[in-house]
């Protein structure tokens, strides 16, 4: 049973309903409603999509559409060409080399390590508050070839 029919069930005489889940729920709705608008949500949406219309059901059920599928394909490596664009402009080559230098100079210095081990909370506290990833810097070097 789950809360909505719980409610249901207990709530004659005033007693069981509970206000806080309705607006857990509406919360979840209004997040998902945006979450959909966002270009990782249409991403997603656009995968689920493709994973639904190209597949073996859907070529025994007859429902397949190469057309649909190849304009979806289309649309997302659009999205990802955006992406690297919008990336690569936040990385231009001066910004990698500081970057890169800045973050050696603070790994040189112990400041990720206790004890000779790697302290991740260290490090992702630094990244969250610097607002780039060691992940992001591996791959603004790679397109650089530095």
């Amino acid at each position: 049973m789950n809360e909505r029919e719980y409610d249901r069930i207990h709530n004659e005489g005033c007693e069981g309903y509970n206000p806080y889940r309705e607006e857990r729920e509406r919360k979840e709705i209004e997040d998902a409603i945006a979450y959909g608008k966002t270009r990782a949500g249409l991403k997603d949406r656009i995968c689920r999509l493709l994973e639904a219309k190209d597949c073996s059901i859907a070529r025994e059920c007859g429902t397949y559409n190469q057309v649909e599928i190849d304009s979806l394909r289309a649309e997302m490596v659009q999205i990802e060409a955006q992406e690297e664009a919008e990336f690569l402009a936040d990385w231009p080559l001066d910004i990698t080399k500081e970057r890169r230098a800045t973050w050696n100079n603070r790994v040189n210095a112990g400041e990720f390590t206790i004890d000779g081990r790697v302290d991740y909370r260290a490090l992702g506290l630094a990244e969250r508050k610097q607002g780039w990833t060691m992940k992001d810097l591996k791959k603004a070097i790679k397109h650089h070839n530095i």
